[in-house]
């Protein structure tokens, strides 16, 4: 008797009460910074950092997405965006001055951006296949890094593999985990990518457009002092052949800056942030269309805050480590030099 008339002396005292209730509230906070920094570190993205205005939800229709972004983000999404029964596509999914220019101009030619794949050759081969299929006026394909887990020479050839039996030109770049296996054997970190594929920078000129492949990947180094020099007297190039040259665009593997995730340069060592900054402002003098690169297995499409150069990230082919589906993205060119990119799941 006393037992019982003690503990319900006990749980009725209002001080117990409210501690047990602030242990309680302390205990799901905690849960939920776990999840939350799980998450981040799981995604490469950070929720609380995310423009919803630059949100991009390919794969839902324009009538849940409106739902979403005004239950979470409480604003509504313009008309011209929410239209009914139609896939979404936010003013961030398409070059904006080619949206409103392209209706009336022809398409020069199209070109394929896979990024990512991560060993998951099954995946690369049915991208290649869909993107091959889907566009008959496809040139070529650019890789945007990260093919293999380690960077062994098997991993790199398998990836190569897939590349080639496409039949289809393709320029590539590496990505950092390309790097690994050289750097652990105390060689070049380029060294397995460079005897499988040959050269991890290049350029060329396409019916007026010029490609920058640059390679950033090396978390450690950057972009060497060799590479820089090259990259000035590429741009420099375009002065004296700006009336042949309708845009300029740059492809790398780590993107220069995010809005919301950390795969940037500067991750590792905190002194390639300035690089990426000084590459901004140097793209952007010369008038450098779009950036684009992978790595951070989310397809995303932003301005930098501080140079206004517009860039974008493509998501990533595997299924490991993705918060969206395999994909990958195909460019539209117009003949006014104007671009338009599609997001495409692997199907």
């Amino acid at each position: 008797m006393f037992s019982r008339y003690h503990s319900s002396k006990k749980s009725s005292n209002p001080i117990l009460g409210l501690l047990r209730f602030f242990l309680s509230l302390t205990m799901f906070s905690i849960l939920g910074f776990g999840l939350y920094s799980a998450y981040v570190q799981f995604s490469g993205t950070d929720p609380l950092k995310i423009d919803p205005k630059a949100l991009i939800l390919s794969a839902v229709s324009s009538d849940e997405t409106v739902q979403i972004v005004d239950k979470v983000f409480g604003f509504k999404l313009p008309d011209n965006i929410a239209g009914k029964n139609m896939p979404i596509i936010p003013n961030s999914a398409i070059d904006q001055s080619a949206n409103q220019k392209t209706q009336a101009k022809n398409t020069l030619f199209s070109f394929m951006l896979i990024a990512d794949s991560h060993n998951e050759n099954s995946y690369l081969e049915k991208a290649l296949s869909q993107a091959k299929t889907g566009k008959s006026n496809l040139a070529f394909v650019i890789g945007l890094g990260d093919y293999t887990q380690v960077g062994t020479i098997e991993e790199l050839q398998a990836a190569k593999k897939e590349l080639d039996k496409n039949s289809l030109r393709y320029f590539v770049v590496p990505g950092d985990h390309d790097h690994w296996d050289a750097r652990n054997k105390q060689l070049e970190s380029t060294t397995n990518f460079k005897q499988v594929f040959g050269v991890n920078y290049q350029s060329f000129i396409f019916q007026g457009i010029k490609f920058i492949l640059i390679d950033n990947s090396d978390n450690y180094k950057g972009v060497d002092t060799e590479q820089l020099k090259w990259l000035e007297n590429e741009l420099e190039n375009t002065k004296t052949n700006q009336k042949d040259l309708k845009s300029i665009l740059v492809f790398v593997h780590t993107p220069l800056s995010h809005p919301s995730s950390d795969h940037v340069m500067g991750r590792v060592e905190k002194e390639l942030r300035h690089q990426a900054r000084n590459l901004s402002i140097l793209f952007k003098e010369y008038g450098v269309r779009k950036v684009f690169a992978g790595d951070v297995h989310f397809f995303t499409d932003y301005t930098d805050s501080e140079t206004g150069l517009d860039m974008m990230t493509i998501g990533a082919a595997a299924s490991q480590r993705n918060t969206q589906a395999p994909r990958f993205a195909i460019v539209n060119v117009y003949d006014d030099g104007n671009i338009s990119v599609e997001d495409m799941e692997i199907r």
